[in-house]
């Protein structure tokens, strides 16, 4: 008898979402262990769904099916990164927007499939992802050839908007637990923001990340006056006149 394979979906739209949930969990080999909005909160879904399992058990899921909106300006690497942890990673996006497939699976994806692939097309993609596999919807051939072709860029990573609202509240003067209140994550993930961040601008303290943001021109110069107490995530307030 075929195992059955437990599957989370990540997908931030509810009606996206609730469609996937539906077509999985029509599969009979196929089990849906939980169903979020987002990376941040899968891990935590999960450990309330789940009794807890002894050490040195299998990983808790086969697959996460995680949806990328046209709209998020997320970079792979980073959402990736934070499902990955549960499980191997299957990419559901548009990718005729311009993303690129190539970028996925360098992040540590097992799989891409395009929000307009026909519903066979994303069931075995699941299976091949659980077996281990690499899945590549075909649609999406040509997107990844065309990207292969291109000369590897030797510019460092960008950062993702998250990590930049990281680096934000981090120069305002707050510890990662204030962060991670007010960006409603856990003091684990921003910790993990601190350091991926860290290693793609080449820093080591605060200090040299800090000035290396003035460099990069992520925060205002040194002759601009500190943030206020609550910097928007899309740019960092000046303090009005006195």
């Amino acid at each position: 008898m075929p195992r059955i394979l437990r599957v989370a979906i990540v997908e931030q739209h509810t009606l996206v979402r609730r469609g996937l949930m539906s077509l999985l969990s029509a599969s009979p080999r196929i089990r849906v262990a939980t169903s979020v909005a987002g990376p941040g909160d899968l891990a935590g879904a999960l450990a309330a769904a789940t009794p807890a399992e002894p050490a040195g058990a299998a990983p808790q899921l086969d697959v996460v099916v995680l949806g990328l909106s046209a709209r998020s300006d997320e970079a792979h690497d980073t959402v990736v990164e934070e499902a990955r942890g549960l499980g191997r990673v299957l990419v559901v996006a548009d990718f005729t927007d311009g993303r690129p497939v190539a970028a996925a699976l360098r992040a540590g994806a097992h799989g891409c499939v395009g929000r307009m692939s026909a519903e066979d097309e994303l069931l075995g993609a699941v299976d091949t992802v659980a077996r281990g596999g690499i899945h590549v919807d075909p649609a999406l051939a040509g997107h990844l050839h065309a990207e292969l072709r291109q000369p590897w860029a030797a510019d460092p990573p960008a950062l993702a908007r998250r990590e930049i609202e990281t680096l934000r509240w981090l120069a305002a003067g707050l510890t990662h637990r204030q962060i991670a209140r007010r960006m409603a994550l856990t003091e684990a993930t921003v910790s993990t923001y601190v350091k991926r961040i860290r290693n793609k601008l080449g820093v080591g303290n605060k200090a040299e990340l800090t000035r290396k943001a003035f460099e990069l021109g992520l925060l205002p110069g040194p002759e601009e006056q500190r943030p206020a107490a609550d910097p928007s995530p899309g740019g960092v307030r000046k303090p009005a006149a006195a």
